[in-house]
């Protein structure tokens, strides 16, 4: 068999191998297995209990961006990780024949799948946003024909679009099991972090308490959200032109290198040979990595 087939074979097996028992200790080892739904890892809506070490808050936000994501499971986008990792770290190791190159391909390639979890979060709280007023009028007019609360919350889960149609059947279901209202929306709160996910749930907690006429809050509420969806669009159409641009310079030096590392091999293999070049490259990637997270940031913070 072919050395470098062998060597890969034993790339990836060590890597699933690490991958596993990485599970196994967190899973088995630590308690903190299960055999219920992925979300119910979570905590309720309790932000005070969120993990205090540097380990178990990495593990926290990651299962938090997969859960979110709606994309896998935790353990599903662990493995997703680990083999794109593999992938590429044993590509670079069979091209270059360096165990550091193959330990830098391993790295990225494990942070690969992270903006594919990120796009299927962001995408999927867009649809929320977008399906929220059509929902909470479909809500208040629930409530106007008599239905209570509950029995208005139970007729979204069936009636409403995906995925919100699906945060009200586990409502529905937590206030069957005997939760209190205001322990169900803070939970939906926690579960789908937007503004007007966080108004509804306060709304609905507070007629709870004090009562009201709901139906024409309701109503309200929704033209509130248009208008907030509204002013949104217009600022990503305004915006479009400069935020694209400063994607562009971002994203320009991965490019350069993907196209050296395609036409110009022998000149950027030097690269993974000297150490000069390794010291460079590693430079490169942190101050890339810098530059990406600083403009998301800048992204994040105008939407």
């Amino acid at each position: 068999m072919d050395p470098n087939l062998i060597a890969l074979i034993c790339f990836v097996g060590i890597a699933f191998t690490i991958a596993g028992a990485y599970m196994f200790a967190r899973d088995v080892l630590f308690g903190r297995g299960g055999t219920g739904a992925v979300l119910g890892r979570l905590p309720l809506a309790r932000h005070d209990q969120r993990p205090t070490g540097p380990i178990s808050q990495l593990d926290y936000s990651f299962q938090r961006l997969v859960v979110e994501s709606d994309a896998a499971s935790p353990i599903a986008g662990l493995l997703i990780m680990v083999a794109s990792g593999a992938a590429l770290g044993g590509a670079l190791f069979i091209w270059s024949q360096h165990p550091l190159a193959a330990a830098a391909g391993f790295g990225l390639g494990m942070l690969l799948p992270i903006p594919y979890f990120i796009h299927c979060r962001s995408k999927r709280i867009k649809q929320i946003q977008n399906q929220l007023p059509g929902v909470v009028d479909l809500l208040a007019r629930a409530v106007r024909a008599g239905q209570s609360l509950d029995q208005s919350i139970e007729l979204l889960g069936r009636k409403a679009p995906e995925p919100l149609s699906k945060e009200f059947r586990r409502c529905s279901h937590q206030l069957q099991m005997g939760l209190s209202l205001k322990a169900v929306m803070r939970a939906l709160a926690f579960r789908v972090r937007t503004v007007e996910v966080q108004i509804l749930a306060t709304t609905l907690s507070v007629h709870r308490t004090a009562g009201g006429n709901l139906a024409e809050t309701l109503e309200r509420m929704a033209l509130v959200i248009r208008d907030r969806l509204s002013y949104r669009s217009q600022l990503r159409a305004t915006t479009a032109a400069g935020r694209f641009s400063a994607m562009l310079v971002s994203l320009a030096g991965l490019f350069l290198f993907a196209y050296m590392f395609i036409f110009q091999s022998d000149y950027i293999g030097k690269l993974f040979t000297s150490p000069f070049g390794q010291s460079m490259l590693l430079t490169a990637i942190v101050l890339e990595a810098i530059g990406l997270i600083w403009i998301w940031n800048m992204l994040k913070s105008e939407l």
